[in-house]
């Protein structure tokens, strides 16, 4: 399953906020209105963006080519549970995540996000072993 819209933050706001105050040219006592627009505008985008469906077996974020169980509780971790999650994720977020993870630049290597949406998809896993494993998931 996909995650729902997670809020925005206050940090997210505050930048976006300040930046409404500065087009306007730095008016006194529109705070609350450039507060407002811009937690709007930050819902908006949010839900604009298509939140990604996953099939029932098509969650196991170890189905990735070379994530195994030491890296999908990593991932589980930091809070990507599922092949959405993943699939979900852009080129510079991921870059974020293998930094943190320490994968010298694995994920992109490997390209995570393609196969974690081919997954989702309903594609085959890459490598054998994770086709039998879901083959098991699926009977």
């Amino acid at each position: 399953m996909s995650k729902k819209p997670v809020p925005p933050t206050h940090d997210e706001i505050a930048a976006l906020a300040y930046s409404y105050y500065e087009a306007e040219g730095y008016p006194h006592g529109r705070d609350d209105i450039h507060w407002q627009r811009a937690y709007e505008a930050l819902l908006a985008t949010q839900s604009a963006k298509p939140a990604i469906k996953t099939k029932p077996a098509a969650t196991d974020i170890s189905l990735i080519d070379g994530v195994g169980p030491a890296l999908t509780e990593k991932l589980k971790a930091a809070g990507y549970a599922t092949l959405a999650d993943i699939a979900g994720l852009t080129v510079a977020a991921l870059e974020k995540l293998d930094a943190k993870l320490g994968l010298k630049g694995r994920s992109l290597r490997e390209d995570w996000i393609a196969q974690a949406k081919a997954l989702v998809a309903g594609a085959a896993p890459r490598a054998k072993v994770d086709q039998k494993k879901a083959a098991k998931a699926k009977a």
